[in-house]
């Protein structure tokens, strides 16, 4: 499908008057926030909050600010000085510990060895992983078949199934027996991925790998030109997979590896762990126990590529600011098991993590599905709104790398295993790692207790989100997800097996911890507006360059209706509801492309830059894969109007922000009226939504902190030296080009600012209600339940739409 070239907006009469236009913008364009001093609080109220619904975003800006206390630094040691292994918790004097080590005081082994099988059903009582690596940390037998992703022909380490080479010139060699806690090896060694296995032992019998049907050959890999000796080898499967300098060979340039926000410049960074330094301590190593000097960090020094990602936040200063914004944030210190230690058995460089270390030391973000889980985080490790006092916080939240574990990590070998009978459930070791996390919350710490959970945050980026939650964590808690779903009585509807939270219990698993998952889990919806929110996936600003919110220049838009990617034409019947597939069928059996200029199609089928297409698109199909999926981020970013098709779930902000003004939304039984929809929609309505979509839409983009605005100031920068000189679009256009970001109101302070109004609820004093038309910059209404109209189409909120001009021009 050949979409055509794309056209700039027709510059204005005025090239003078479009470049002042351009370079004032507003909301069309950047925002300049005043201060109250200058224009004063409402005009500020009313800038910043156009579009939203209710109050939470005033109730934000006009707050006055809390004075800052003495931020309490811990003192209590830890049992055997965490075995030299781990990082004392100095306020609570727990051992936080890394991959290999567990126990109280870290003494003990925890071994995550390489295998080529897992536990079977029958064996619940056994606590040990499966293994097929030797003392010697070799494969004991790589003929015997058996693959798994996490099997290694050659060295294991054992402490977080990593595979190297075990052999030749660039083979692991491990630091001698009995050297102290984190010896380094003697040779790292160069890795070896799933992919560089050979597939045959030195004599050509077939390997575990070959028996698997894969592999490369032995010669590849351990022959004098292979992967194991000679640096240049060009051998397909064998990289640097991991984040280690290329071409990962000793005297290969080191590079640091990811961990949260750097462990502050006060620790080294183990592939997700940080070792703090003498008496640093904490996740990010950003405390310091009680009497003991605050020294200078690392970024300082011999390490200023640091500098590129850290973020000190104000309550880790030796003298924070006077005054602070609400809400004040406690964030845990959970057990490594939940957050840490996932990043360091995660052996894919980008898997999990929202940025990565490159060559030279320069960060980069990816574009990693689910790395939400890692950036939140890390942002509230840097906020201004981190308290580390809890008797102070507003909000607790909990960090827990659930969709980090449902892949790469479980499965990988036969451990960490959350007391599920098989790998084919999901969601029943999901729901187990959240019940032993809550248990130790309501164990080990008073905070949960005091308000029944109220006040805590939990995160639930998978598919379908905090469908299976817990009951006893979902009742109270607030979920931050991406899967807006309402209905009570709901069922699974992923397409991916293994994420089925409805399968069926069997009767032989009943000496399983969690057997009774279908009952802990029942009696909650996926999402309660009232006290949950939708918030966006993270997309980096790359994937959305040729926007006007990054500066790009605004495109005509040729393109009625916009969808690019998975149609389900290889997926189980359920997948997206079938509504990718019905309008993909639709489309190609009445020809939409060639009659309406309809858009849908997989990569194969629609080619061209997928941000150039969406900036020159009117309308985006938003629809549920097999569960969330961030094609409302995609569309908004882009400036491209929502049409949302998913009965009875809530897109992005769909309970803060009034969608009827910038988005569609049609009844999934409407499909075969889409084109009649969209073309009743007149120019001008379409342009009333499209300048009600540019007051927000810099609330998808996660802008905050030095790392990710440097990279919008660099677009927005580039884009700003490719249109010098050039005609610019006409004053009034929809889009204008941003020639700044406004950051304060991105997606971080977003989630910040709809969580102060939620205060008083998590003290049981109510809910500051959505008032029907209690908008605080326009006339807005409450969200609602759908209301099919004759066409089958319904706003967002549940008014009736027509395919009428008059009713879009309304």
């Amino acid at each position: 499908m050949e979409v055509g070239e794309p056209k700039r907006v027709a510059p204005a009469a005025s090239p003078d008057l479009a470049a002042n236009i351009t370079a004032n913008a507003t909301h069309g364009g950047s925002l300049s926030h005043a201060s109250s001093a200058d224009r004063g609080i409402e005009a500020e109220v009313h800038k910043r909050c156009a579009v939203s619904k209710g109050t939470w975003c005033g109730e934000y800006i006009r707050q006055t600010p809390v004075p800052s206390r003495p931020v309490p630094r811990g003192s209590k040691d830890c049992p055997n000085a965490c075995s030299g292994w781990g990082t004392c918790d100095h306020d609570t004097g727990f051992c936080l510990c890394p991959a290999g080590r567990k126990g109280q005081d870290c003494g003990q082994e925890d071994p995550r060895p390489c295998t080529g099988h897992y536990r079977l059903h029958t064996d619940h009582a056994e606590k040990e992983p499966k293994s097929t690596v030797g003392p010697d940390g070799l494969d004991v037998d790589p003929l015997k078949p058996g693959w798994k992703a996490g099997r290694c022909y050659g060295y294991c380490d054992t402490s977080n199934a990593a595979c190297y080479c075990g052999w030749g010139k660039y083979r692991h060699i491990p630091a001698p027996p009995g050297s102290p806690p984190w010896t380094p090896p003697v040779q790292q060694g160069r890795p070896l991925s799933d992919a560089c296995q050979p597939k045959t032992n030195e004599e050509g019998k077939r390997s575990y790998m070959g028996s698997a049907g894969g592999g490369v050959p032995y010669e590849d890999v351990y022959g004098p030109q292979g992967w194991c000796n000679n640096q240049t080898a060009n051998v397909g499967g064998c990289n640097c997979f991991l984040e280690v300098g290329h071409p990962c060979v000793p005297g290969a340039p080191a590079l640091e590896t990811m961990c949260l926000n750097q462990c502050s410049g006060h620790g080294e960074c183990y592939s997700g762990y940080c070792r703090c330094h003498e008496g640093w301590y904490g996740a990010d190593c950003s405390r310091k126990k009680a009497g003991s000097p605050m020294e200078p960090g690392m970024q300082e020094a011999d390490r200023p590529w640091l500098n590129q990602v850290m973020q000190i936040p104000p309550a880790a200063l030796e003298s924070p600011p006077p005054t602070r914004r609400r809400p004040l944030i406690y964030v845990y210190d959970v057990p490594p098991a939940f957050t840490t230690r996932m990043l360091q058995y995660a052996l894919v460089s980008t898997a999990c993590k929202w940025r990565v270390w490159g060559g030279r030391n320069h960060s980069e973000p990816t574009a990693w599905t689910y790395s939400v889980e890692t950036l939140l985080h890390e942002l509230l490790l840097q906020s201004k709104h981190r308290t580390f006092d809890p008797e102070e916080a507003d909000f607790f939240y909990v960090p827990f790398y659930v969709t980090c574990y449902f892949w790469p990590i479980m499965g990988w070998v036969d451990h960490p295993w959350w007391h599920a009978p098989n790998v084919e459930q999901r969601p029943y070791h999901g729901a187990n790692m959240v019940t032993e996390l809550h248990e130790w919350l309501t164990t080990q710490l008073p905070w949960w207790k005091r308000r029944g959970g109220r006040d805590h945050i939990f995160l639930t980026a998978a598919d379908e989100g905090a469908c299976w939650m817990p009951t006893a964590v979902y009742k109270n808690s607030i979920m931050l997800t991406h899967w807006g779903r309402m209905d009570p009585d709901h069922t699974s509807n992923t397409a991916y097996i293994p994420d089925n939270y409805t399968f069926e219990i069997q009767p032989y698993w009943k000496d399983w911890p969690g057997y009774d998952f279908n009952q802990r889990i029942a009696g909650h919806p996926c999402y309660d507006p009232k006290k949950d929110l939708v918030i966006p996936a993270f997309k980096w600003p790359g994937h959305y360059h040729q926007s006007p919110l990054l500066g790009a220049a605004p495109l005509e838009r040729d393109i009625l209706l916009f969808f690019k990617g998975d149609v389900g034409a290889h997926r189980l019947p359920h997948y997206s509801r079938g509504i990718r597939q019905k309008l993909f069928n639709l489309a190609v059996e009445h020809k939409w492309f060639d009659k309406h200029r309809i858009v849908i199609g997989t990569g194969e089928h629609v080619r061209g830059d997928y941000s150039q297409l969406l900036a020159r698109s009117k309308f985006c199909l938003v629809a549920p894969g097999d569960g969330w999926s961030p094609r409302a981020e995609d569309a908004i970013l882009h400036g491209c109007v929502p049409l949302i098709v998913m009965d009875e779930v809530h897109a992005v902000y769909e309970s803060i922000l009034d969608y009827d003004s910038f988005s569609i939304r049609i009844r999934e039984s409407a499909l075969e009226a889409v084109p009649d929809i969209l073309n009743a929609v007149t120019p001008a309505h379409l342009a009333k939504m499209q300048r009600h979509l540019a007051k927000v839409w810099h609330r998808f983009a996660y802008a905050s902190g030095l790392f990710l605005g440097t990279h919008i100031k660099g677009f927005i920068e580039m884009h700003d030296r490719e249109e010098e000189g050039k005609p610019q679009a006409p004053f009034d256009h929809p889009y204008q080009r941003h020639t700044s970001f406004p950051f304060a109101d991105d997606a971080f302070g977003t989630i910040m600012q709809w969580l102060y109004h939620r205060i008083p609820d998590t003290r049981g004093e109510g809910v500051v209600a959505v008032v029907p038309g209690g908008s605080e910059a326009d006339a807005m209404g409450e969200a609602g339940v759908q209301a099919k109209g004759a066409d089958g189409a319904t706003g967002a909120k549940g008014r009736e739409h027509s395919a009428t001009d008059a009713q879009f021009d309304a």
